[in-house]
């Protein structure tokens, strides 16, 4: 995976710089806008860390961590909202920004292209359907269902992880569960690092 000490360091430097950029921009912002600043600031700073670590890994030589797709994927994510571009040009720079912003634009691009071969992929199972019905027919009555089960189930489940890793779409087998356990990894720092600052904070003290 990765140096946790050294990560965390360099999360929660990256961290400051975003949340000092989201207090500068949301001195006019209500509650809630606060709030998805926040969150936004929180994400930014974790894939911008995750990504320096993998830039990191490859200057010195060494096995890169599993972090590339969901870390581009989630700042292409925020950055897909024209709402969020002045508080992202202020953490990532205006070149950062923009490649970010066109990161989102050909994730959409594949989106609806795999949308597309989604629908034919589904107007050819509907063709196919009554014969597959017959075959699963056969194979229950020979004993093969359980195992049908079981990738019907492994099949479900892996599907729920593309919706829940940033990228996750683009990814399979091993991969998707490489970046699954890093993002859940960084998720957990994510979470005690914000712990660290509000128990630090002004008003927890008094």
């Amino acid at each position: 995976m990765h140096a946790p000490g050294r990560f965390k360091k360099a999360f929660m430097a990256q961290l400051l710089v975003s949340l000092r950029a989201a207090g500068e921009a949301s001195k006019s912002m209500g509650l809630r806008e606060r709030r998805d600043a926040v969150r936004l600031s929180s994400d930014v700073a974790m894939a911008l860390a995750s990504s320096a670590r993998c830039r990191a890994s490859a200057a010195a030589a060494a096995p890169p961590p599993p972090c590339a797709t969901w870390a581009r994927a989630l700042v292409a994510r925020h950055a897909a909202e024209r709402g969020n571009e002045a508080l992202m040009r202020r953490i990532m720079g205006g070149a950062g920004y923009e490649r970010a912003a066109a990161a989102a634009a050909a994730t959409g691009a594949r989106k609806e292209d795999r949308s597309r071969r989604i629908v034919r992929r589904s107007r050819r199972v509907l063709c196919c359907r009554r014969a597959g019905r017959k075959s699963r027919s056969s194979l229950a009555a020979s004993g093969g269902g359980g195992a049908m089960a079981a990738r019907s189930m492994l099949r479900a489940r892996l599907q729920v992880l593309r919706r829940l890793v940033p990228g996750g779409e683009e990814l399979r087998g091993l991969s998707l569960l490489s970046e699954t356990l890093d993002y859940v990894a960084c998720l957990k720092t994510q979470v005690e690092l914000m712990q660290r600052l509000c128990k630090g904070s002004p008003s927890q003290q008094g």
